[in-house]
């Protein structure tokens, strides 16, 4: 076993990180050798090093072993002292007598000198041997030191090559991974010299600045020059870069004044840092589905856009576009119609798009074009009734066409607002117009349209709080038996009893209806309200016949409307057959017309009765009677107001009647206020009448009394007192 150093961790460290174990012979190393073999006459010299458990010898002169077990080492005790180590006669000393060295090669002299690196680190020693026993002075001991010393100085400076070497290494490889050239330029001749990897990168070696510029991008060759002419402490530069096979490069320049006349820096590669932030600012600013602008890039040309009208006395144009429908084609035919729909939307108005005009995704079903240059508003909207045309064309999806009808809303810098957020406003409210109008179609914006805007904006409000307080509520007009004079009926009209106002009907309040929301909860508090008011006046002993209750188009957005209605029918116990639903023609033509015939069939099946509201007014009546399971026809009352002095409105009346008696349908007349047009009409043989003559629409306290007092015979009933300003509805 072999002796160990208190501190042993710490020199086997410091031996480690000379980096030098199992190097190649060096030739300073072995001129070391022979400098001491000759210097001592001794036949052997060694550069020993003591690893763990073993020594090495980095140079050896007379011993053609490379090292040996650290347990027979003469260094192994050599590395333990701070002076010469000397055995003079090993055969005598028992620590060696039986080490190899000494048996098989024949060593009886040994003097190793430590290869001290620091207090407590000798990693080794230079030591003479020889074949006889040997003494050792104290010259020799002191020159054997001294070489030691040398030695040390040669293990430090390998160290320091070496890691310049690796130094160097590391820089050629980060240059190269990298793509980085290093550079230094001197400033009065302009002459660079560059690192060996140049020619790779840039296509050029060392030479004038000259053989850069002239592959730099001329958009940006401006910038390079004004960069490489620069002293003092640079920034950096990008730039486009010719490479020499012809490829388009991003650089960038970095660099630094070092001396009055000197620069040195780096030229690297960026061109995948370009790709990637060109890839996230796409992925920023452009839609995944269409690839068009999204609303954050809209803005900013919008903006862009405005500003250079300003400056030009030119004009911008923005259309706001709506698919119509575009919820019922994800419903029924699912996401990936939806997707193709938008898709095709996108190419159709990119396709019709001019130069210089801009085409964005605005989300969902929304889309935006800015009309870039100077055409007039005029122009403007037929541009954008062109584009309406090519938007009607059908498409082929799966096998089936599917139709690209749109709604926009059309507004022009500088005829209408300046600012963008206004001129935004503006094109809102004019596609609003245009979907409130019936849809595909262009709606060019106009000043009063925000007025009515604003209003229906307010009254939304109010209605909401209106709905919190209880203030909406039904009230009744009864329907009236032609040939009996008898009550058959009511129809339940929405009333807002307002705390100042008094009763206001929907003439101030129809706009709320526009939106599905809304509508829905006016829809549900009335028919609960009916549904109760029903239940209460059963209970009576009271039969107030059939109750109709009138459904906007935008509650018909709902597929479980019929569901919803009948469930709070079947909670108050009133049998569906005492609820009649009355709609408009718009619910036929209106968004979520899908889901009509579904929803219409299974109030039917249920027992409740539909009727067909201001018949003669809308479009294809006939379509629709023959389409949907309508029980009752409701003539307009304009036809009927003009009954005795219209001869057109006597002829659409008595038509109408007769339709529905061929069709075996109920028809009741509109608006009926006086007995003369009672005469005609039960002359025509209608057989149900509605109007002012018999009542004016009241409160459901006061039906029980109507009931029991009510008209007969034509006769009227007395007006019910007023709550309050009243407006017709």
């Amino acid at each position: 076993m072999f002796p160990v150093a208190p501190d042993e961790a710490d020199r086997v460290q410091a031996l480690h990180a000379l980096r030098i174990l199992d190097t190649a012979p060096e030739a300073h190393f072995d001129a070391l050798c022979r400098t001491a073999g000759a210097l001592f006459r001794a036949p052997i010299a060694l550069v020993s090093l003591v690893g763990e458990d073993r020594q090495w010898f980095k140079a050896r002169c007379g011993l053609d072993v490379d090292g040996t077990a650290r347990e027979v080492a003469f260094c192994a005790y050599a590395i333990l002292a701070d002076e010469v180590f000397i055995v003079e006669d090993a055969l005598r000393d028992p620590r060696f007598a039986a080490s190899p060295l000494v048996t098989e090669h024949g060593i009886r002299f040994y003097a190793g000198a430590p290869l001290v690196l620091g207090p407590g680190l000798q990693v080794g020693s230079l030591c003479v041997m020889d074949t006889v026993p040997r003494t050792f002075g104290p010259d020799e001991i002191r020159q054997l030191r001294d070489l030691a010393a040398v030695v040390v100085a040669q293990l430090r400076l390998h160290r320091t090559e070496q890691d310049l070497r690796e130094r160097e290494e590391r820089l050629r490889l980060a240059l190269q991974a990298g793509r980085m050239v290093a550079w230094e330029r001197d400033l009065r001749t302009g002459h660079a010299t560059r690192s060996d990897n140049a020619p790779e990168l840039l296509g050029i070696g060392s030479g004038p600045i000259s053989l850069m510029l002239d592959r730099v991008h001329p958009d940006d060759r401006a910038h390079v020059e004004r960069f490489s002419a620069y002293g003092g402490t640079l920034d950096a530069v990008e730039f486009r870069y010719r490479a020499p096979e012809g490829r388009l490069l991003w650089l960038c320049m970095r660099a630094e004044q070092t001396e009055p006349d000197r620069v040195v820096g780096i030229t690297f590669d960026i061109s995948d840092r370009k790709v990637g932030e060109a890839r996230l600012w796409r992925a920023a600013n452009h839609d995944p589905l269409t690839g068009l602008p999204n609303r954050a890039l809209f803005q900013e040309r919008f903006r862009e856009a405005l500003a250079q009208a300003e400056r030009s006395g030119t004009r911008v144009g923005l259309l706001l576009i709506d698919i119509d429908d575009f919820k019922d084609v994800n419903d029924t035919l699912g996401h990936d119609a939806g997707d193709a729909l938008l898709t095709e939307m996108a190419a159709r108005l990119a396709e019709m798009a001019r130069v210089g005009d801009t085409v964005a995704r605005l989300g969902g079903d929304e889309f935006a074009v800015i009309l870039a240059g100077s055409q007039r508003l005029e122009a403007a909207s037929v541009f954008a009734g062109n584009l309406l045309e090519r938007l009607r064309q059908p498409f082929a999806y799966r096998g089936r066409p599917l139709a690209t009808k749109a709604s926009m809303g059309l507004a022009s810098f500088p005829d209408h607002h300046r600012l963008p957020d206004e001129l935004m406003k503006d094109a809102d409210i004019a596609l609003y117009r245009a979907k409130a109008s019936g849809r595909n179609r262009v709606t060019v914006y106009a000043p009063e349209m925000r007025a009515l805007t604003e209003r229906r904006v307010t009254v939304s409000a109010q209605m909401r709080e209106a709905l919190l307080s209880g203030q909406i509520v039904p009230f009744y007009q009864p329907k009236v038996c032609l040939e009996t004079g008898r009550i058959v009926g009511f129809e339940a009209l929405a009333r807002w009893l307002h705390p100042t106002e008094g009763v206001l009907a929907p003439g101030y309040f129809g706009s709320a209806f526009e939106d599905p929301e809304l509508a829905h909860a006016i829809g549900g508090r009335i028919v609960a309200q009916v549904a109760a008011d029903i239940r209460a006046w059963r209970a009576r002993g009271l039969d107030v016949g059939r109750v109709a209750v009138n459904v906007s188009s935008a509650e018909f957005h709902r597929p479980d409307l019929a569901e919803t209605v009948l469930a709070t029918l079947a909670a108050e116990g009133v049998p569906p057959t005492c609820l009649e639903i009355e709609v408009t023609e718009t619910v036929f033509l209106g968004r979520g017309s899908d889901f009509v015939s579904g929803i219409l069939r299974r109030f039917h099946d249920s027992g409740v009765t539909l009727a067909l509201d201001d018949f003669g007014t809308g479009y294809a009546s006939l379509t629709h009677l023959k389409q949907f399971p309508v029980d009752h026809i409701k003539i307009d009352q304009s036809f009927v107001r003009g009954l005795e002095q219209d001869g057109d409105d006597a002829a659409i009346v008595a038509a109408v009647i007769g339709l529905g008696r061929a069709l075996g349908t109920r028809v009741t007349a509109e608006g009926v206020e006086n007995p003369e047009q009672v005469r005609r009409l039960r002359a025509m043989g209608c057989g149900f009448a509605q109007g002012y003559l018999y009542a004016k629409p009241m409160a459901g306290s006061r039906v029980p009394w109507l009931i029991a007092n009510g008209p007969a015979l034509g006769g009227r009933a007395p007006d019910e007192p007023q709550a309050g300003r009243r407006i017709a509805g």
